[in-house]
Parts: C-alpha cells; sequence; structure tokens
C-alpha cells in the first residue's frame, strides 16, 4: 500500500510539472509572437525546468536565440529538441543557419560539411523545404560545386515555382557552370515572375 500511495504521488507531481509547464510554454509562445524574444526565452527556460523532455520548448527557445542573434546558444538548443525529437525538420534547417550565419562564408570547405549534412536532413524529413533547398544551394555555389548548386535550385524551383528568386539563383549557378543559354532562360524566368535583380544580368550577358 505505502508503494502504491509513493507512485500515485509521484504520478500526480509528475502531471502537474506537465500542466505548469506547457503553461509556461504557452505563455512564451504569446511572448514569441510578439517578438518579446527576452520574455519569450525566460518562459521556455521555465517550461524546461519544469519539462526537461520538452522538445517544442527547446525548439522556440532557440528561435528566439536565433532572433537575437545569440546562435551559439541556439544551436545548442536546437541539438538539444533533435536529441529529444529526432524528426522536427525546421530545426536541423535553423541549426545550419546558425552554423553558416557563425561562418559567415569565411571557412573552409570542410567547414561547411555539417551544415549541408543539416539542411541534407531537413530535405528528407520534408522534402518541401525551400529553404534548406536554397541555402543548401548557396553553400555550394560558394564552394563552387556549380552541379550541386544547380540541382538545389532546380529543387527549390519545383517546390516554389512562382518565386523569382529560386530561377535567379539558378541562373547565376548555371552562368558560373559556364551554360549561358540556360542562364539566360532562367534570369528571363525570374524577371516574369518579379525578379528585378536578374534585369542587369540579362542587360549584360544576354544580347
Amino acid at each position: 500500500m505505502k508503494h502504491l500511495l509513493i507512485a500515485i504521488c509521484l504520478l500526480i507531481g509528475f502531471n502537474l510539472n506537465s500542466q505548469t509547464s506547457d503553461a509556461n510554454f504557452k505563455k512564451g509562445v504569446t511572448k514569441y509572437d510578439a517578438k518579446d524574444y527576452k520574455g519569450a526565452i525566460a518562459d521556455f527556460t521555465k517550461a524546461i525546468t519544469l519539462n526537461p523532455k520538452n522538445a517544442t520548448a527547446f525548439y522556440y527557445r532557440a528561435n528566439c536565440k536565433k532572433k537575437t542573434e545569440d546562435y551559439i546558444g541556439a544551436m545548442a538548443d536546437y541539438s538539444q529538441s533533435i536529441k529529444l525529437k529526432p524528426t522536427l525538420s525546421d530545426a536541423y534547417t535553423n541549426r545550419a543557419y546558425c552554423k553558416n550565419m557563425l561562418l559567415n562564408f569565411a571557412g573552409a570547405p570542410e567547414d561547411y560539411k555539417a551544415i549541408i549534412t543539416d539542411y541534407s536532413k531537413a530535405i528528407e524529413l520534408n522534402p518541401k523545404d525551400s529553404v534548406a533547398y536554397l541555402n543548401r544551394g548557396i553553400i555550394h555555389e560558394y564552394l563552387k560545386d556549380y552541379k550541386a548548386a544547380i540541382y538545389n535550385f532546380t529543387k527549390l524551383c519545383e517546390v516554389t515555382p512562382k518565386n523569382g528568386e529560386a530561377y535567379y539563383y539558378k541562373a547565376n549557378a548555371e552562368d558560373k557552370a559556364g551554360d549561358k543559354v540556360a542562364a539566360c532562360e532562367d534570369w528571363n524566368k525570374a524577371i516574369d515572375l518579379g525578379e528585378t535583380r536578374a534585369q542587369p544580368l540579362i542587360a549584360k550577358n544576354c544580347n
């Protein structure tokens, strides 16, 4: 009987903690939506303290840190959210973004392997992740792997067919790969979709 009472008390305590954690999480989301990131971080931290397995609280706290440019802190929280919930695709995308911001296109090729891996995992979990395709393509272009860049921008065009920026980036990679005909075609598509940055490139390369 004694052991049963202890188990019941523990269960009640766990449920109360869970409910309080959820309440703090909801308060944090409200502040996050209002762009009160400092206040939101405090609420998410309370939620995590009461329920250390709350993957979504880690994810939202990471988003707050990302918004305030605490990229190292954000990466740690994204990593914890991934550990608790490995199928959270946006956590991989955002962790990769933070890693990229810290490197700021100044690192060696091997420094970008982990970033590409995170974007690839995000795409595996969500094949329509346009942000992952865009940023993975930009990194491949930076690394002068134009074939891989074109592949990513092509996929971006497929998942966002009315996105002029997608065709703009695809054309830039094609131009660097030496395929001027394809580049001009895609710059023109970009213009048709409202991407004005393509205009001077067309004037320079396609007449």
